[in-house]
């Protein structure tokens, strides 16, 4: 398997610490809001991932955290230690508990997760009855059932060095780490040029870059709603201790991939790589694994401050989940994406193309076709080759071989496109739900006829037949005719 190392900056051989088994921690979510769209692409990637290490015949441990205390508004862009806390800030916008904004928003990434057939970290499907109280049986680790493991790493920081206290918190001293800049490129002075620090909150605070283990409870953080005794006082923990205290408790002091959003690389990875060489005297990390943003129409990243999308908002419009999947793998994980809804109406229309070719082939399976398994398995340890896995796709349904060995070798396929295509019914995806795209469609196509542009009503006309309609231009107007 061949995956892009941040650190190495080009795509390496994953040669795993254990042979046969990849370690794995995907950076998760933090629970004080429905996720958008964004956030879902990042999971979809690192599910393709997953699927992939099980198809090639790897056993993996993976663990992903969901962030439930210490993660600051402007933190993931500035390293901004004093910001709000999301979670509570969350709660007082609610009117109640932290903890109940976790469990209710816990809640829902599992029904995004279960609708876009993402794996659990077990490796398992989400049954039904999953929910916030039994996360960790599947996989998830909650950053407040890890506390004692943040305090146990960061008093073992404190002992080697790594540390200092102020009145207000404990800091990790980042220039004792020659390397810290070392995803980047920059110098430290660089850097903390680009750290955001808001003048004066902590007077004894040494270097802009600086970052907070453990938040007294004193100060702006007085009133904080979640917080824990420690050897430092009442407070909570920092952001990015959780994810070195909880990878680190369930994958060991050595593992192989870690994963994140590119905006992830300049401070959060960065600090989580400087905590594990101060607790444990080495990086800790093996291969650090990155996936691009989806943009909007401006280039600029979507997210919740942007007012970007969330999945039941998208499937109101009447897209099916797996069109929201089908779009998110068809582009490889390093490859910023634009997001639209042409360019979801387009996934649309090739999720149901394959359907219909799938459904063509019968219900009998054959016997697997061992040189397109060959090849579907080279496209994926290339750097999770998605694209020339769906050309091979299409190569191999349009082949000479029978429909039975055909049938055998899709289903074995959507093992890591996870499309659910043994589940796909005659006329399934055809008939229910397609109202609203189809009143979409029409509306849009009328605009265009009306301002006369034309290529764009036959380019609308032919989505619309790619859904399995035909138009008529009637004296009543538009109409559509079942194929």
């Amino acid at each position: 398997m061949k995956l892009y190392s941040t650190l190495d900056k080009k795509i390496v051989e994953i040669e795993p610490n254990n042979d046969g088994v990849i370690s794995m921690y995907n950076c998760g979510p933090t629970v004080y809001y429905r996720m958008h769209l964004g956030n879902i692409r990042a999971y979809v990637n690192w599910d393709i991932l997953h699927r992939a290490l099980l198809y090639l015949g790897y056993k993996v441990n993976r663990v992903m955290n969901i962030t439930d205390v210490g993660h600051m508004t402007s933190q993931d862009d500035f390293g901004d230690d004093f910001g709000e806390d999301k979670m509570d800030r969350q709660a007082e916008r609610e009117g109640v508990e932290p903890i109940d904004i976790a469990n209710k928003y816990i809640n829902t990434v599992l029904d995004d997760y279960r609708a876009l057939h993402i794996l659990a970290p077990n490796g398992k499907e989400i049954p039904e009855d999953l929910n916030h109280e039994n996360v960790s049986e599947y996989g998830w680790t909650r950053a407040t059932e890890y506390i004692e493991e943040m305090i146990e790493i960061i008093k073992r920081m404190e002992e080697r060095g790594y540390t200092y206290e102020t009145d207000q918190a404990i800091y990790f001293d980042v220039t004792k780490i020659p390397d810290y800049t070392i995803f980047t490129g920059q110098k430290l002075e660089e850097k903390n040029v680009g750290v955001r620090e808001e003048v004066g909150v902590d007077p004894d605070k040494r270097n802009p870059a600086d970052f907070v283990l453990w938040m007294k409870k004193v100060g702006k953080y007085e009133d904080h709603l979640m917080n824990w005794p420690s050897p430092w006082g009442d407070g909570f923990p920092g952001w990015h201790i959780e994810c070195s205290a909880m990878g680190t408790a369930i994958l060991g002091e050595n593992f192989d991939i870690h994963t994140g959003g590119i905006d992830h690389i300049p401070v959060h990875h960065a600090n989580e790589r400087a905590q594990n060489i101060g607790a444990f005297g080495h990086p800790v990390v093996k291969y650090w694994v990155h996936n691009e943003w989806l943009v909007n129409k401006d280039d600029e990243k979507l997210s919740k401050s942007k007012g970007a999308d969330t999945l039941p908002e998208i499937l109101e419009l009447g897209y099916d989940p797996m069109d929201v999947r089908y779009l998110f793998i068809s582009v490889g994980y390093r490859v910023k994406m634009n997001f639209s809804l042409e360019a979801l109406d387009g996934a649309r229309n090739s999720r149901l193309a394959l359907e219909k070719k799938v459904l063509e082939l019968g219900e009998k399976k054959g016997n697997l076709l061992p040189k397109y398994v060959e090849s579907f398995k080279k496209e994926l340890e290339n750097n999770l080759n998605i694209s020339g896995v769906l050309a091979l796709v299409n190569e191999m349904l349009k082949s000479e071989n029978t429909d039975e060995d055909k049938l055998a070798t899709i289903l074995d396929f959507d093992r890591v496109l996870g499309l659910g295509l043994d589940n796909i019914k005659k006329d399934e995806g055809y008939s229910e739900g397609d109202s609203a795209t189809l009143d979409r469609l029409l509306k849009e196509r009328l605009e265009a006829r009306e301002n006369k542009d034309y290529a764009k009503a036959d380019s609308i006309r032919d989505q619309i037949a790619e859904l399995g309609y035909k138009v008529i231009d009637g004296p009543d107007g538009q109409s559509v005719e079942r194929i």
